[in-house]
């Protein structure tokens, strides 16, 4: 049994750029939330607004959603959550719909350590943004010692080792069992398993974010 690389599978070459599978389905998932948020935003948000007696799957759904995170970002980042709690929803949507893809015979690309450093990053700067705003030049007695500017360097590598780690090992156990037991039990077992996983992936990211971002502004 051939298991999956760590390093992505390069799809085609442009010049001396690489093109990997991941990239790819980085490109699928942007595409597919702009163009949701689109449709959403054109064909639905006013209609809703129009009726506010018509409910329907998607309606509650993301009303559902967008309440979690306004609560979390109000209780957590207090007057930044105008901010943190869109730019999280972003996060976290592409992070489940980054899982979700593994469904359609794609690699997730959350599975590739680069992406997840990405995420890392946003994480830290929107940390010492806060940081900032709120303490202004207070907030330089953070690095006056050694262990505070360690303490915040090792975030994002933590965050994205723990995302990586997380999806990958997951994507691993899948292609482990299409191996060992093909047809029904993958069949049965991934859709469950990977929404669970996407879901779960998505709020956990966003929780530890906003609670880091919450002991900067404290």
């Amino acid at each position: 049994m051939e298991l999956p690389e760590i390093a992505p599978k390069t799809l085609f070459m442009i010049g001396d750029f690489k093109i990997t599978a991941t990239m790819f389905s980085c490109v699928i998932v942007s595409a597919v939330l702009i163009i949701f948020a689109l449709v959403v935003r054109i064909f639905f948000i006013k209609r809703w607004n129009n009726d506010f007696k018509s409910m329907s799957p998607l309606r509650m759904f993301l009303e559902w959603a967008v309440g979690l995170f306004v609560t979390e970002s109000d209780e957590l980042t207090e007057k930044y959550s105008k901010v943190t709690g869109p730019l999280y929803f972003g996060c976290s949507a592409f992070i489940m719909f980054g899982v979700l893809v593994e469904l359609f015979g794609l690699r997730s690309p959350l599975s590739d350590l680069n992406c997840d450093l990405i995420l890392g990053l946003i994480t830290f700067f929107v940390i010492q943004i806060c940081g900032i705003l709120k303490h202004r030049a207070r907030r330089l007695k953070h690095f006056a010692t050694v262990i505070m500017p360690v303490t915040d360097a090792i975030v994002p590598v933590s965050m994205a080792l723990r995302l990586f780690g997380s999806v990958f090992s997951g994507y691993l156990i899948m292609e482990i069992v299409y191996a060992a037991i093909p047809y029904v039990l993958p069949v049965v077992l991934e859709p469950l398993f990977t929404l669970f996983h996407a879901l779960i992936q998505s709020y956990v990211f966003m929780f530890l974010s906003m609670n880091f971002i919450n002991e900067a502004i404290e």
